[in-house]
């Protein structure tokens, strides 16, 4: 291995072993502390003026602050370097959801069931703290070397209630097209965060069964899929080619969560309770 990059003094330094992902908002190391050679992950984020005058650097330090949780990822340390920002995390060993699963296809449904399990554990958390994440993708989901879920990237993350007690409504329409919900897409007036997350959460739960996702294409082709509920097909002929017949329980569940109107969707408190009862049925 080359020469490592020092970053922070003192106690707060650490050297870079390799690098795990990148992305729009930060870039992902793996590194590990000098002091001790503990190893943790390392998200990137560069930014211009005021770090604090940016959003998103300011959202996902809030929540990562915030949230302790058993499903959400943990956060050691931020070092604040001269336009960037290091957030230092627990370390996942498995990486992300998305590619654990694409090299595992032959995991059971019961184990995929208990993942699906755990992340709605992270989200309700989140939920209860008045938190929405806005992205759940299998990408910012990582696993431990024991598949226990981590919940990450929280760039995307907003308070659900403001200052004042009032519920917040979101005005900003960015997010993983392939998981969005219709009113985000639509991109004509506010939003409620919270259902925007049930939403994903019924995307992901496909994935997981499936490996692909429903919904494909740029904005307006992954409108007209939703509106025409395309997914209750895909998932059957999906379903079938991996001869795997999709519990009824699920597919009920899976209703609830993919509602056109944000409204009507099953709240993360309902849907976990009838995903017990889901998992029964993949024994």
């Amino acid at each position: 291995m080359g020469s490592v990059k020092t970053i922070g003094t003192g106690i707060c330094s650490y050297s870079v072993l390799e690098m795990i992902d990148y992305g729009s908002f930060g870039d992902i190391f793996k590194i590990s502390k000098n002091q001790d050679k503990k190893v943790y992950a390392m998200k990137q984020i560069k930014y211009r003026g005021d770090f604090r005058d940016d959003a998103y650097i300011m959202s996902e330090i809030y929540c990562l602050s915030r949230l302790k949780h058993r499903n959400i990822i943990a956060m050691h340390d931020i070092v604040i370097d001269v336009n960037e920002i290091h957030i230092i995390m627990e370390y996942a060993a498995n990486e992300n959801l998305q590619r654990y699963l694409l090299s595992h296809e032959d995991m059971l449904h019961g184990q995929k069931y208990d993942i699906f399990a755990q992340v709605l554990h992270g989200v309700m958390y989140c939920h209860s703290m008045e938190i929405s994440h806005r992205d759940l993708t299998p990408v910012n989901i990582l696993l431990t070397d024991d598949l226990v879920v981590k919940i990450a990237d929280f760039g995307l993350a907003v308070k659900c209630i403001t200052d004042a007690g009032s519920l917040l409504l979101c005005t900003d329409y960015i997010g993983t097209a392939s998981y969005l919900p219709p009113e985000m897409i639509l991109s004509q007036q506010p939003f409620l965060p919270k259902p925007v997350d049930v939403w994903s959460l019924g995307i992901l739960l496909i994935f997981i069964i499936c490996l692909e996702v429903p919904y494909k294409g740029f904005h307006d082709d992954i409108l007209a899929q939703q509106m025409k509920e395309s997914w209750v097909d895909f998932l059957k002929i999906k379903s079938q080619a991996l001869d795997y017949r999709v519990p009824k329980e699920v597919i009920c569940l899976l209703e609830e969560c993919l509602r056109i109107n944000a409204m009507d969707r099953v709240n993360i408190d309902e849907m976990l309770c009838k995903w017990d009862k889901c998992k029964a049925t993949a024994l």
